[in-house]
């Protein structure tokens, strides 16, 4: 067994691949393979102890802090092995030495192929037997044989009940269905031969219809500008819609529409999300955190229950006896699944030992199973559970991961005859394109990254982004190279920004707990602190030219702006700035004379002078994400108006306003607030291009 001595303690190559400690990733040659950093921790762990035989609880100690969950080990290590292309039955890197562990067996650059062999087990000491009874009458032996036998047939069933093997779902075969979509949103519905789903594409929403074997999609007339899919009746002969007048997080008008019909309004309702009852003469819908039933005309209508948030995704158990939806929080974002019974007020939460967001599940048709989205460290995966029934117990009713990888796999549908299984997988990528003032051209820029929101040091030579991939805050240099992922356990990061001496990077995180807050880490990596994170979002932050303060904002929409505020990073204190209240994103200037931000209101660029304390309008055009150019005598923004997606430069001494270029050719990546725009140390705009496919796949599902 070659000594773990031996191991470069930066990076270790076996057969093509490399698993850099340095930059936190798997490579084979100069491509990223996508691992996730926790499956990625218990990798190197695994390569760190080479010809060594891991146990579970191992794992568990060193990668995730003595969690006791065996199944978070199992599924890491399916992951692992989904990146590197091996199996289980013939594992070229990783051997499961069953009962006891796993072991790395791949030959590295610096050892001999390693043997793995699992340590002996004692066998047990024989049981004795229990001394023979004397002086038994045989009337007695044949009453005690009888009732032992009786006894014995129970305690065999029992054990039988027991020790059976519970059936397994599989899923395997995925077939494509769709052809490299832009935007296919959930749900996906079906009649029985075709899947429904809602689609997004130029700024508008669409209802669209594939046939289950694929081919062409079709789009379906509903007679409205902008209709969302929300549900099927069970027999196919009706859609419900909703009308997104506002967006699809607000609670927007209902209609119903019969097949080969046009779109009729159910009353006056707004629903955040609707639903056919199992009998189709009835609806249910959810709007502020209350669900209500009505009838197909909207008249008659029923207060249910409410639920901690935003109901949403409502699927009936196969025998109707069951209604089990998502809930999502309104401050943190956080989704949940719950369940009621038919006629019961009192909703529950399900799954509560999971620590992922969880959500939108659907039962198989014989309501043996569930399955359901959960979200495990930024990349979304479908998982499955055995429903609890009179004969299976506990321990086989454990959540288990069904299908997950390198891609997102979210809405699972089930056949209504349970023998497929239909999915969204989502490849995310943002391409990161720049305004050429020469060539008056858009143009790509480091097309190996996929950013989300991106910063220059002060000095051009490094850049920090975050990525649409994995959500997380990484470091390279201008060129692309030397990259370092700064960030894990994150939901999300935005927004980053350099200190002006170019050792620390703060930005804006959301983690899987709580609300968005303010964070910082050093450009060569390490700990991130926590500056400000209290009970609601916060972020947008900006370095003062001195390094010695940051201004952030409340998270619009996500929160109400009460001001713009000053931490002092010397004595940690902090303050607001006056007459700032509905004001946000603020950004320095770089004399650090005064501040840019946006209005809630009119959505108008405003300067903040230090000198007086006063308030200005800078630019009367509604627009967003306000940069100073790096002579600090102009503010750029992003407008969106009758002119296109827009970019404008106004002067701060005398608010001329003149137009730079127009991103409209340009397609945003889906991003929860707004469209983003930066710029280059030469104030060129920056945008991201959304280079992200949605399709929809199909598997075989089989129960074994």
């Amino acid at each position: 067994m070659p000594s773990t001595e031996s191991i470069n303690e930066v990076s270790v190559r076996f057969e093509g691949f490399t698993v850099d400690m340095r930059r936190r990733g798997l490579y084979r040659g100069d491509e990223r393979i996508h691992l996730t950093p926790t499956p990625f921790k218990a990798l190197e762990f695994l390569v760190r102890q080479q010809g060594r035989v891991v146990s579970k609880d191992q794992l568990l100690n060193a990668v995730w802090a003595g969690q006791r969950d065996e199944n978070t080990v199992e599924q890491a290590i399916r992951q692992i092995r989904l990146a590197l292309g091996d199996e289980k039955e013939q594992p070229r890197f990783i051997q499961t030495i069953p009962g006891v562990g796993y072991c790395f067996i791949a030959a590295t650059a610096e050892g001999e192929i390693p043997e793995c062999e699992p340590e002996p087990i004692t066998p047990s000491e024989p049981v004795g037997s229990a001394p023979r009874a004397e002086g038994r009458t045989w009337r007695f032996i044949r009453k005690s044989a009888f009732a032992v036998g009786i006894g014995t047939f129970a305690l065999l069933f029992i054990l039988i009940v027991l020790l059976q093997s519970p059936s397994h779902l599989a899923a395997t075969n995925p077939v494509k269905i769709t052809r490299s979509q832009t935007l296919v949103l959930s749900p996906l519905l079906n009649d029985g031969a075709r899947i429904a789903y809602p689609q997004y594409d130029d700024g508008r929403y669409y209802v669209t219809e594939t046939a289950f074997e694929g081919g062409e999609s079709v789009t379906v007339p509903t007679g409205l500008p902008n209709p969302e899919l929300c549900d099927l009746a069970p027999d196919g002969s009706a859609m419900v819609l909703r009308n997104l007048i506002h967006s699809r997080d607000d609670d927007e008008p209902l209609y119903i529409q019969a097949k080969g019909g046009t779109a009729q309004k159910l009353g006056d309702i707004l629903a955040y999300d609707a639903a056919w009852y199992p009998d189709a003469k009835r609806i249910l819908y959810s709007a502020d955190g209350t669900v209500y039933s009505t009838d197909i005309t909207g008249k008659s209508r029923q207060r249910l229950f409410n639920v901690p948030g935003n109901a949403f995704w409502f699927r009936w158990s196969p025998n109707g006896k069951k209604l089990r939806f998502t809930v999502i929080d309104k401050k943190t974002e956080a989704t949940s699944i719950w369940e009621v019974e038919a006629g019961s007020k009192e909703p529950h939460r399900l799954f509560s030992t999971l620590s992922y967001p969880l959500c939108c599940g659907t039962w198989t048709p014989d309501g043996k199973f569930f399955l359901f989205q959960a979200r495990v460290e930024n990349t979304f995966q479908i998982w499955a559970r055995r429903e609890p029934n009179s004969f299976n117990f506990h321990r086989h009713n454990q959540p288990f991961p069904l299908i997950f990888g390198a891609m997102n796999y979210r809405g699972p549908l089930v056949s209504k005859d349970g023998k497929r299984l239909f999915l969204r997988a989502e490849n995310p990528k943002g391409e990161l394109v720049r305004y050429n003032s020469k060539s008056r051209e858009i143009i790509p820029m480091l097309p190996s990254i996929s950013a989300r929101t991106l910063a220059f040091s002060k000095d051009g030579n490094w850049i920090a982004f975050t990525t649409l991939t994995d959500n997380n805050l990484w470091r390279c240099r201008s060129d692309g190279t030397q990259c370092l992922e700064l960030t894990q356990g994150f939901k999300n990061t935005l927004m980053p920004k350099w200190s002006p001496d170019g050792k620390m990077i703060a930005f804006m995180g959301l983690r899987f707990t709580g609300y968005w807050g303010i964070f910082s880490v050093s450009a060569n990596g390490g700990e991130v602190h926590s500056l400000v994170n209290g009970n609601q979002a916060e972020g947008y932050p900006d370095w003062s030219p001195d390094g010695q303060q940051l201004v952030f904002s409340e998270v619009v929409p996500v929160a109400r702006p009460n001001g713009v505020h000053v931490l002092d990073l010397r004595t940690n204190q902090l303050s607001t700035l006056p007459g700032s209240t509905n004001f946000y994103l603020p950004r320095w200037s770089p004399d650090g004379r005064s501040i840019a931000a946006l209005h809630s209101g009119d959505q108008y660029v405003y300067l903040f002078d230090f000198a007086t304390s006063t308030w200005r309008p800078l630019a009367e055009v509604p627009g967003g994400y306000p940069n100073w150019s790096s002579d600090g005598k102009a503010v750029y923004f992003l407008s969106n108006t009758a002119r296109g997606r827009t970019v404008f430069r106004v002067s701060v001494a005398n608010r001329t306003m003149e137009k730079v270029n127009n991103f409209e050719s340009v397609d945003p990546s889906p991003f929860i607030l707004g469209d983003w725009m930066g710029l280059t140390p030469d104030d060129a705009p920056l945008a991201v291009q959304d280079m992200t496919t949605d399709d929809i796949y199909a598997w075989d599902l089989t129960v074994k």
